[in-house]
């Protein structure tokens, strides 16, 4: 499918005319930086920013390399081409000083007749299908041209370990941008391997044609052993890009490697009106034309330095890509980590380095914190770092930060992946999601690989299964990696763990594949340490009695609720140690956990929980009720609570409280349902009721339910609604009122009944 689509003894000759299509097609002036390199389309590298004016200005603001003067010798010919840098280039320069920073050289001139060549049928639909089609942002060609400027550069680093000579070789290695809004164009130009006239060919007419991919090829054959590992094209589409945001495409290109010298037989052989033409070197330089629809142009050009300079002129609708931030932020956003210089009008925008390519021990804090800042778009300093690389089951390199805080929290939306997916130190996609789970989300950084499969585009991972078991490596460790730091650090660990414990949360909610591994990072308050103190479930289960099967908690807004209330009266006697919850969440996330270590997890308003079971009863109040009377005041109950109960019946657990409802449904959940909807709150079900036969208002209600049944019937509700009360299930308790009223003033008609006040050793004195 990818042949040839022209071969360079079948390239078309031009009828006679004194101006070829060149003519109309290439202005007077042209301001651009050399840049391209032998390999194939999709390896070019592209900025999205308005290219700055072609025009040149003083070298004093760009490399000298971009000015240096050569002499071209035009074909003398009818059908030579004017040079690109015509008289009108004066008007240009004009122009484009109100560009930032450097200009670019304009020493380029087309030097020979240009060739037309027609694109194949087919690959004329496959450019129309690159250009509209295959990338998802039109932004992403700035990053293709860009990748494919460095893998030039690669290129040529490639041949001098090898000891071949390249043309120029104290230029140094870097990729120069330039924009102009005025004129609406963009010129990316490198000093990369360059191309020749057959290689232009081959690169830039065969869409699907990698040059890098065939470089790779050529060592691997070779059996070099230079490292390749930053070589990034791969499937020859990147340059033609372009033309998503190009009417007009242009590239100049010189070769790195020097032409052969001529045979002399073809020297000799050559006729008289040739030989000074055939004894020179062949031409090394070119300048390639197309506008994408079908048809390009070669001609030779001179003035051209190594590498290759690419001139978009931008389409009415991409003209912001010839805006200076606007490629600076694509730039950033990208490329910011390719390993060569990048100059956008003369200034170097990529200053942050790869760190997480260089070993561990050789990054400072500063790296540290500039490249998190950079990466995260954070101020904040990180509290943990993770620097991890792996080789199995595909080769990763990571850099992951735990920050010091996160937004989510005041409600200012649901935070994005922090985690960003590179190849080859060249960004992939943003905010990656199935890198790492959902709940992970806060976490921050990079993941480099170049053997995760990309679809052509380059812009998302392409095998399911690999991501799923990338993800669960990386998940794996970072999980790992917080386990140890809070052992290693508990201090440090329940600071950052107050901020994103709720996180760790939600993935015991919604992960069951890694509660068990979460659950080794909670921490919860415990009625075994002091208020803010809080413990592990490893460390809980080292603490258990002998004996104890479960682990016991208990759900409350506040740790003073929790001491004081009634489940916990019957733990607290028998020194039974219980967690204190403070949030909704926790609820869940205890229900979701179920168990830790064998051990099962029981919250204490169960019956399930049978404190007594753990160790033997107290001894019965000598002036509790009877197991007749307790029976028959049970029936009562039931009979007065006929609307609110389905059982009552006696409890051994409590000690100061007259009665507890067991087996509810939790205060969490009807909290949960009252902010999904407050209309919509389904109606409190009937309850179970257990009652404390030594309390005296128990012993009490007994006796006043015959003598006043009134006043009964009236302490009966109360101590129900005192029981809903303990248990957080009152939604309004506004409706005790008028009962709470009638009490009071049944208790003031009756002072001596009243208990006498506790004594006071001041009174006393």
């Amino acid at each position: 499918m990818w042949r040839s689509i022209i071969t360079r003894n079948s390239l078309l000759r031009r009828p006679s005319s004194p101006y070829s299509l060149c003519d109309v097609l290439i202005p007077s002036s042209t301001s651009t930086s050399s840049f391209l390199m032998a390999r194939h389309p999709r390896e070019i590298n592209t900025n999205k920013t308005p290219s700055s004016s072609t025009s040149s200005t003083s070298s004093s603001f760009a490399p000298p390399f971009l000015f240096r003067t050569f002499s071209s010798t035009p074909d003398s010919t009818n059908h030579s081409i004017p040079s690109d840098s015509s008289s009108s280039s004066s008007s240009s320069t004009t122009s484009s000083a109100s560009n930032h920073g450097a200009q670019p050289s304009t020493s380029e001139t087309v030097s020979g007749n240009a060739v037309k060549h027609d694109f194949q049928t087919e690959t004329q639909k496959l450019l129309d299908i690159v250009a509209r089609s295959l990338y998802t942002d039109k932004e992403v060609f700035v990053r293709e041209l860009i990748s494919n400027a460095s893998d030039a550069m690669e290129k040529v680093r490639h041949v001098q370990v090898t000891g071949k000579s390249i043309i120029d070789p104290d230029i140094p290695f870097e990729i120069n941008i330039f924009t102009n809004e005025e004129e609406k164009t963009l010129i990316i130009q490198d000093t990369g391997i360059g191309m020749n006239q057959s290689e232009l060919i081959q690169n830039l007419g065969r869409i699907g044609h990698s040059g890098s991919l065939e470089f790779l090829k050529q060592k691997g054959a070779g059996g070099g052993g230079e490292d390749t590992s930053s070589i990034i094209g791969q499937f020859g589409v990147g340059f033609y890009s372009t033309f998503m945001v190009g009417n007009r495409v242009r590239v100049y290109s010189r070769s790195a490697i020097p032409p052969p010298p001529p045979s002399s037989s073809s020297s000799s052989s050559s006729s008289s009106s040739s030989s000074s033409s055939s004894s020179s070197s062949a031409p090394s330089s070119y300048m390639w034309e197309s506008d994408g629809t079908g048809q390009y142009t070669i001609a030779e050009a001179s003035g051209v330095v190594r590498g290759t300079k690419i001139i978009i002129n931008l389409r009415d609708d991409c003209s912001y890509f010839s805006d200076r931030k606007t490629i600076e932020n694509i730039i950033k956003k990208y490329s910011n980590f390719v390993g060569f210089p990048i100059k956008l009008n003369g200034e170097r925008v990529n200053t942050v380095r790869p760190i997480w390519t260089i070993p561990k021990d050789k990054v400072t804090e500063d790296e540290h914190k500039e490249f998190y800042q950079f990466i995260a778009r954070a101020y904040d300093t990180p509290v943990y770092r993770l620097h991890y690389s792996t080789d199995s089951p595909i080769h990763i390199r990571g850099l992951f930060y735990l920050p010091s805080q996160h937004m989510e929290k005041f409600g200012m939306g649901r935070l994005e992946p922090g985690v960003s997916l590179f190849s080859r130190k060249v960004m992939i996609q943003a905010k990656a999601k199935g890198i790492l789970p959902d709940w992970l989300r806060f976490v921050k950084g990079v993941v480099d690989s170049e053997d995760i499969p990309l679809n052509i585009s380059r812009e998302h991972m392409q095998d399911s299964s690999l991501i799923q078991k990338l993800n669960s490596v990386l998940t794996k460790r970072i999980m790992k990696f917080i386990e140890g730091e809070a052992k290693r650090d508990p201090d440090t660990y329940l600071k950052w763990y107050k901020e994103f414990g709720t996180f760790l949360k939600e993935g015991i909610c919604t992960d069951f594949k890694w509660k068990e591994e979460i659950s080794k990072c909670l921490r919860f308050e415990t009625s075994a340490k002091e208020e803010g103190e809080m413990t592990s479930l490893e460390e809980y289960v080292s603490r258990m009695q002998e004996g104890q099967r479960e682990i016991y908690y208990l759900n409350v807004p506040a740790r003073e609720y929790a001491v004081n209330s009634p489940y916990y009266e019957g733990f607290k006697a028998k020194n039974l140690e219980v967690l204190f919850l403070y949030t909704n969440l926790d609820d869940f996330v205890m229900q979701n956990l179920n168990d830790y270590g064998g051990k099962t997890l029981a919250s204490i308003e169960s019956t399930k929980v049978d404190v007594d079971a753990e160790k033997p009863a107290t001894p019965s109040n000598d002036n509790s009720l009877s197991e007749q009377e307790v029976d028959q005041l049970c029936s009562w109950l039931r009979t007065t609570l006929s609307s609110r109960v389905t059982i009552v019946r006696e409890t051994k657990r409590l000690h100061n409280s007259p009665a507890i409802i067991t087996d509810h449904e939790t205060a969490s959940y009807r909290r949960m349902m009252r902010h999904m909807d407050p209309t919509r709150v389904p109606q409190l079900p009937k309850q179970q009721l257990e009652i404390n036969s030594s309390h005296p208002i128990i012993i009490k209600l007994f006796k006043q339910r015959q003598t006043h049944p009134v006043i009964a019937k009236e302490v009966a509700e109360q101590v129900m609604d005192n029981a809903l009360v303990a248990a957080g299930l009152v939604d309004d308790s506004r409706s005790m009122l008028p009962r709470l009223n009638t009490l009071l003033e049944v208790a003031l008609d009756s002072p001596h009944d009243l208990p006498p006040p506790p004594s006071s050793s001041k009174n006393e004195e």
